[in-house]
């Protein structure tokens, strides 16, 4: 994909914005189902003809709209935990590790896209799609800091899911309430508490 977005002409380029500008603006004020190629067409200022040289229906531009917004964060995740050997885990936590802020700043590059696809009820495939990237971050994490399945607490696909879970919930929090931290401070906590956990000290006591 990268390639051909690479070769695409700057004009196509810049009309497939305005059209996915103007798609996620309207899911925001009125909801997918309401909206229209019309009304789309009308708010990026192009016209139906043009849009449809692109897409051949709302469906097709919401679908390739997802499809390409995950493929950017995919690829912006694509720096494996093996490149990064030199990172102490256990040490360093309290400062993120390159893919913690590859996820967070890609994120807050489109964040008004992401908060709208995460928050429509009609747009469920796009939540399950980032959380397929999610689980497969946390997996690639936890299957480098820790191979052997005997070290850990408790069974490795429970441990994956949880974490997965616990991000998504924090990416959708961070963006309803309009991004109030950094992605970096937000890649730090995050990396603190999948670490360290929530506390100073350990409640229960040792």
């Amino acid at each position: 994909m990268s390639n051909k977005k690479q070769k695409m002409d700057p004009r196509v380029m810049r009309t497939r914005q305005l059209l996915r500008d103007a798609l996620v603006e309207l899911i925001d004020e009125r909801g997918y189902e309401k909206i229209t190629v019309q009304d789309i067409t009308e708010r990026a200022t192009l016209n139906r003809a043009t849009f449809y040289l692109h897409y051949s229906d709302k469906l097709d531009l919401l679908y390739q709209s997802t499809k390409e917004i995950l493929n950017d964060l995919l690829n912006n995740l694509n720096v494996t935990f093996e490149d990064k050997v030199e990172f102490d885990f256990s040490k360093d936590a309290d400062e993120p590790h390159d893919t913690f802020m590859h996820l967070f700043e890609q994120i807050s590059l489109n964040s008004k896209l992401y908060k709208v696809f995460l928050t429509e009820k009609d747009i469920l495939y796009f939540f399950s799609g980032l959380k397929k990237i999610i689980i497969d971050f946390i997996s690639n994490g936890i299957n480098f800091t820790q191979p052997d399945d005997k070290k850990l607490t408790v069974p490795r696909e429970l441990a994956v899911r949880y974490f997965a879970a616990a991000f998504l919930e924090v990416i959708v929090w961070w963006l309803e309430n309009d991004m109030p931290y950094s992605p970096k401070f937000m890649a730090t906590q995050l990396m603190r508490i999948t670490v360290k956990g929530p506390y100073l000290e350990h409640p229960f006591g040792k």
